[in-house]
């Protein structure tokens, strides 16, 4: 049964992706929580949740949700990186420090060391 149950989420990830496309983030946020609760290890229906509730300006959603999604894969860098970028558009530089310092840590990537200059710039202008 487990194996009919990622089909069905795919399927949901997939008319969520369109929703998005067409630009209704509530009824794609409705289909991507339909695909978490059918496999709650499908870490890029985590990932469209929160750029949903992004697009939507809510920032500290979209942390909440990549949270979830940390403790599924915690050694996934995109999260923390995400979980930055979220936190930082919601002015919480000191979060936004402490994600993009684990992403770091987890792999240094170019883009994170660059982010990271960005984050500390605001967050010692505040």
């Amino acid at each position: 049964m487990k194996h009919y149950d990622d089909i069905e989420a795919d399927d949901c990830y997939d008319m969520a992706v369109e929703w998005m496309k067409q630009g209704n983030p509530d009824k794609a946020a409705d289909c991507l929580n339909r695909a978490i609760d059918l496999n709650p290890n499908f870490i890029y229906a985590y990932v469209m949740l929160a750029r949903a509730c992004a697009s939507k300006k809510k920032y500290s959603d979209a942390v909440h949700v990549l949270k979830r999604a940390s403790r599924v894969d915690p050694a996934f860098d995109r999260l923390q990186f995400l979980m930055a970028k979220y936190a930082y558009k919601n002015g919480d530089f000191k979060s936004a420090l402490k994600f993009i310092d684990r992403a770091i840590e987890i792999d240094a990537k170019e883009l994170y060391l660059l982010a990271r200059e960005v984050i500390l710039e605001m967050y010692h202008r505040r």
